[in-house]
């Protein structure tokens, strides 16, 4: 049985015989029909199988062209990994992106073992969040670590390092003002509109006055204790469980772009090095520049270029700085970004 998964409407889906697929795009996307996965303009089919099935029982890798543990062909857009484990046991998948859609296939093994960054060994919700992000590129979209919040004829992205308060911040405005969400940890651009990634759940970090003891004390962990971060407790929950379901907006025109930091409380109404900035706290985020996947899909092929996509997210920034207001807002304490922002800027 297949499940379907959008996690920006109309732009990103995941079609899978998982139950769910967590990485950067989204832990807690409910379940849709197919319908809305089809309208989506980047796919990705996700089938997880025995080891055995994962490649063609045809397929000869000594036949293709090697790159450490990878194969493929030159200038087609399909790699294969496969390497042995333990005991005998392989970690393996194949990924083939045609167009916009990318077809995956992997086996049990790698999404069980493989659970995060280490050296060149990534597990698949990383691969596939660097893949996408570089997809999305070639779209014309870039994806951005900030959160957004859309007030009347205002909409507004924030951005500062992570645990700064960015999420924070656009919370209270939410709680505060009725400000309508849009994302709080990842939103995707054009430079012109921001579109809502509403399925992150960084915010379970932070209380919220409708928490229970239990989500409190797990919430604090998380945020105190970075290790305790590796062990799921409970279910995630998604915004609307805290947000009222008329809080939500999809897609907005950017007026204002802002910029948290800490220091004497004052807001500075100025674009200086926001450019370098927003690339800088986009590197720290996202891989797709030094990703082991997507260098190895630019090596075997001529057309899938990382310096073009890497263009194309400059110039996105370029133009999201060149049409809004810009402000740094500096705090002593996270918990008052918002008041300025409500104070002094909208």
């Amino acid at each position: 049985m297949m499940n379907y998964f959008v996690y920006i409407k109309d732009i990103l889906g995941i079609k899978t015989n998982l139950d769910n697929f967590s990485w950067v795009y989204g832990s807690v996307a409910p379940k849709v029909n197919e319908s809305e996965f089809i309208k989506c303009k980047v796919k990705i089919n996700l089938d997880v199988r025995k080891t055995a099935d994962v490649f063609d029982k045809s397929l000869r890798l000594d036949e293709l062209d090697r790159y450490n543990y990878f194969y493929a062909k030159k200038n087609h857009r399909k790699v294969y990994y496969d390497r042995n484990l333990i005991f005998n046991s392989k970690i393996r998948y194949s990924i083939e992106i045609i167009g916009n859609e990318i077809n995956v296939i992997v086996n049990k093994s790698y999404l069980k073992y493989i659970k995060y960054r280490f050296m060149n060994l990534h597990s698949l919700d990383y691969i596939l969040t660097d893949l996408v992000s570089g997809i999305l590129l070639e779209n014309g979209y870039a994806t951005l670590h900030c959160s957004a919040v859309n007030i009347g004829e205002r909409t507004l992205v924030i951005f500062a390092p992570p645990s700064s308060g960015k999420t924070l911040t656009a919370i209270k405005l939410c709680e505060s003002i009725n400000a309508k969400f849009i994302s709080e940890d990842i939103a995707i651009t054009d430079g012109l509109n921001i579109y809502s990634v509403p399925w992150t759940s960084t915010f379970r970090f932070y209380n919220h006055e409708s928490e229970s003891k239990v989500d409190r004390v797990v919430g604090f962990l998380n945020k105190n204790i970075p290790m305790f971060q590796l062990i799921s407790i409970g279910e995630q929950k998604s915004i609307n469980s805290y947000l009222a379901d008329n809080s939500f907006v999809d897609v907005s025109r950017i007026t204002d772009v802002i910029i948290l930091g800490k220091g004497k409380p004052k807001v500075v109404e100025s674009s200086d090095r926001f450019f370098e900035n927003i690339i800088n706290l986009n590197k720290y985020e996202f891989n797709y520049h030094r990703s082991p996947f997507m260098l190895v899909m630019n090596y075997f092929n001529s057309d899938f270029l990382i310096d073009k996509m890497y263009e194309s997210e400059k110039n996105i920034i370029s133009r999201l700085i060149k049409n809004s207001n810009c402000y740094r807002i500096y705090d002593e304490n996270p918990l008052d970004y918002y008041t300025q922002i409500v104070e002094k800027i909208l």
